[in-house]
């Protein structure tokens, strides 16, 4: 008889603790779909407030933390959103898309290492991503893993091959790599795609310029030029393009140009100074060339301090005009 009332106890004991985990659900499930609600009508901070009470009903329900991740990230509180996204994750190993988003938190926050290990984890899970792919190859290049960075990026390319984003930082992960060629081929893939990326232009234009091709260079950042007038850096970097051919004239009127559209432009004052102190060395009668040239050179050492090359170059061309002696131009670059 003892025995039958202590199964009874129990059975009842169990009858309310089922009872009360089923209630506490259902008002987590309340609050939840009010987050939902309130998400819908654009009042986030009330639905973050709803989410929070949709756990603290049931500490388990690993959507009202995915969610609460997504609110914290849109808001652009990423700290919170990733201890939102790492609590989803832990609850729920097998959600792809709360793994996806933890890591890309990780990345804005800079945490590059942990966003590899749950970006790793996101790519098992869906090899096919693209954005799985190339998220991961990214945070691989911010941590010059470079060779993994380009497998990840390759894969997100082959699975994505209209996207330009993926193309051009698939690019600048060979030309980190010293593989200019490969780098080349990205870049004019991604320009295929979307023919209008100006930047993408000037990183092309730069790979063929460190590897020597200058006439190829000329051409690519001829159009940067014309698809962007009025921004200074295709007109800067077409300057260094025409100063490596040594067509000097050519150089000052392309960086003259950029300084004009922005005057705090160091690299376009740097220009200016190294052109105007080469044709300067060529024709040293014309000192007002070399306090042209040195005068650009302080202009960008008040901007941007930090510069012991033009530094150096003042300190060795300071000598008063006339008397100026050094290396020859070919030896200066800005």
């Amino acid at each position: 008889m003892n025995k039958i009332i202590a199964r009874t106890q129990w059975l009842g004991i169990f009858v309310v603790l089922v009872g009360g985990c089923q209630f506490a659900h259902e008002q987590a499930v309340d609050h939840y779909v009010n987050a939902l609600s309130m998400h819908q009508a654009a009042l986030d901070d009330d639905a973050i407030q709803e989410l929070q009470q949709a756990v603290q009903w049931d500490q388990e329900f690993s959507l009202a933390y995915s969610l609460m991740g997504d609110l914290y990230r849109q808001q652009g509180q990423y700290e919170d959103a990733a201890t939102a996204y790492q609590t989803a994750c832990t609850l729920d190993p097998w959600a792809f898309a709360d793994h996806l988003h933890l890591g890309q938190v990780y990345q804005l926050l800079e945490r590059f290492l942990e966003a590899i290990d749950v970006l790793k984890r996101a790519v098992r899970l869906r090899p096919d991503s693209a954005e799985a792919n190339y998220t991961l190859g990214i945070c691989y290049y911010e941590t010059d893993q470079y060779d993994e960075a380009a497998k990840f990026c390759a894969r997100a390319a082959e699975l994505d091959p209209d996207k330009s984003e993926i193309l051009s930082s698939l690019g600048d992960i060979y030309r980190k790599a010293s593989d200019p060629y490969k780098a080349i081929n990205a870049y004019k893939q991604s320009l295929e795609v979307d023919p209008g990326q100006v930047e993408v232009m000037i990183r092309l234009g730069t790979t063929y310029i460190q590897m020597e091709r200058y006439d190829p260079a000329r051409l690519i950042l001829e159009k940067a030029v014309a698809a962007a007038p009025e921004s200074p850096d295709p007109y800067g970097t077409l300057g260094y393009c025409y100063l490596c051919q040594k067509q000097v004239d050519q150089a000052l009127a392309s960086y003259q140009k950029a300084a004009e559209l922005n005057p705090k432009s160091c690299m376009a004052l740097n220009g200016i100074g190294v052109a105007s102190m080469m044709k300067y060395l060529n024709d040293r009668q014309n000192t007002d060339l070399a306090k042209q040239a040195l005068e650009h050179w302080h202009r960008s050492l008040e901007i941007q301090p930090d510069q012991p090359k033009i530094r150096k170059l003042v300190e060795r061309y300071s000598s008063p005009p006339g008397t100026t002696s050094g290396p020859e131009a070919t030896d200066m670059t800005p």
